[in-house]
């Protein structure tokens, strides 16, 4: 231990200058190690109010705490292990003199975020391959996303294969994961897929990427049972129409087909029925630069299908596996990608601000927001049912503002804060019988700091 720390701090001084946590330390005679440590911290203060349109409740205010630390080391024959350590709590939570009991909200609020052991050769055959508990995202994070906004993020156990091809214009990415529900160890659920993307030469900044993956659940009761398979095509493209402007858009359509029971799909119907479900989405965006400056202007349609009769054994209303739904259907979540028409609109700016900070960036955006399906329901930022649908009931959700403002000091240190406000729908509006928040709107705000190495 003493060589090891002795090796730490003589090395040190020498890597300061590219990245000071980073250390290639000596491993035998012939051999090192390299050893890089990482982390981050970041607390959020949030006001929501009212608290949520599935209660009577009134404002809810919190101080998120999320504290990261890994270490990524690399041993000679390229075997190599990355493990991360994630703290997750609320200011308040933890009991006076007490150390990583049991806290509030009923977590420990500490948990492995990721641990796996990777090769960037595996068999000598040029593929990127990591076992072990992992974090990733796949295209525009629709479909897969690690959800970084949320204060506990995903990750997932499995394996995943990556292999690049004519350099880096051709990619191929394989996965198997289990995704387990350890309150019935018998409950399997994996989901197995990959992917084909295309960077084009002729085509900077531009890639077309086929998704395709197969998710199967076998639970011992029986009633949440699914064979389902998703396909994903999405292309993002940049187009130079100068060299100040440029046109950016994103064109990703979706298809599900297979068989589930509903209690799995999250939606009514009979069990082991067909699934036949749609998604869309579209966006263009116009980049001008301004001198030093940059002024960004897009609007997005999103679609996603709901379900027609929701009595029989077809199951149309979509339903993504791990979404983004915070960063496309508007800051305050209220919304989520099923039985959806959306409409939306985005400015954005970005400056530097000179010695103290490298760059502020604002953005505006507005979101209106329908139901495809009279007959289907209102689905939240989960994907969970908020109210039934009824066909004799306005389609109309509502609409949402949000404002933000981005400040980046260095490659350590950003902060950010915003408002949203939802404007309630007809449908929202709509009274029901528990006297929750149905009719009123919904305001947002948040302020957030965060640290990293």
């Amino acid at each position: 231990m003493l060589k090891l720390l002795t090796c730490l701090l003589l090395a040190a001084p020498l890597a300061a200058q590219a990245n000071p946590f980073k250390w290639t330390l000596p491993f035998d005679e012939q051999h090192s190690v390299t050893l890089r440590l990482f982390g981050s911290h970041r607390t959020r203060a949030e006001l929501r109010t009212p608290a949520a349109y599935t209660s009577p409740d009134g404002p809810v205010k919190a101080i998120h705490l999320r504290t990261r630390l890994g270490l990524d080391a690399n041993f000679p024959g390229n075997v190599n292990l990355l493990f991360e350590m994630q703290d997750v709590r609320f200011w308040g939570d933890t009991p006076r003199a007490a150390s990583n009991t049991a806290l509030g909200h009923g977590g420990t609020g500490i948990d492995v975020l990721q641990a796996n052991l990777y090769t960037t050769n595996l068999l000598d055959l040029g593929v990127h391959a990591k076992l072990g508990r992992q974090r990733f995202v796949i295209g525009n994070q629709r479909l897969f996303s690690t959800l970084e906004w949320a204060p506990a993020p995903r990750a997932w156990d499995g394996l995943t294969l990556t292999r690049s091809f004519i350099g880096e214009e051709l990619q191929l990415f394989g996965m198997a994961l289990l995704i387990n529900n350890l309150n019935a160890v018998k409950d399997d659920e994996w989901i197995f897929g990959g992917a084909v993307r295309w960077v084009p030469q002729f085509l900077p900044k531009s890639d077309l990427e086929a998704l395709f993956f197969y998710n199967h659940r076998d639970h011992p009761s029986g009633t949440q049972d699914a064979n389902v398979a998703t396909a994903s095509l999405r292309f993002n493209g940049h187009f130079a129409l100068s060299e100040a402007i440029a046109l950016i858009p994103t064109v990703e359509g979706i298809a599900q087909w297979g068989k589930s029971d509903p209690a799995f799909w999250g939606t009514p119907g009979e069990d082991d029925s067909h699934v036949a479900a749609f998604a869309a989405a579209v966006t263009l965006d116009m980049s001008m630069k301004l001198g030093a400056h940059e002024l960004r202007i897009g609007a997005e349609y999103d679609y996603a299908s709901g379900d027609s009769d929701p009595t029989d054994n077809r199951l149309q209303t979509f339903r993504a596996p791990f979404p983004f739904a915070h960063k496309y259907h508007g800051y305050a979540d209220v919304i989520g990608w099923r039985n959806l028409h959306e409409l939306a609109g985005r400015v954005t700016f970005t400056t530097p601000l000179g010695e103290w900070a490298e760059s502020l960036r604002l953005e505006g955006a507005f979101h209106w927001f329908r139901r495809d399906n009279d007959d289907d329901g209102w689905y939240g930022i989960t994907g969970a049912v908020v109210r039934p649908g009824n066909e004799h009931q306005s389609v109309e959700l509502g609409a949402e503002a949000d404002l933000l403002v981005f400040i980046k000091v260095n490659r350590w240190f950003n902060a950010e804060a915003g408002w949203a406000h939802y404007f309630a729908g007809r449908f929202v509006r709509s009274r029901d019988t528990a006297g929750n928040n149905r009719r009123k709107d919904m305001d947002f705000f948040y302020v957030q700091l965060q640290l990293q190495f």
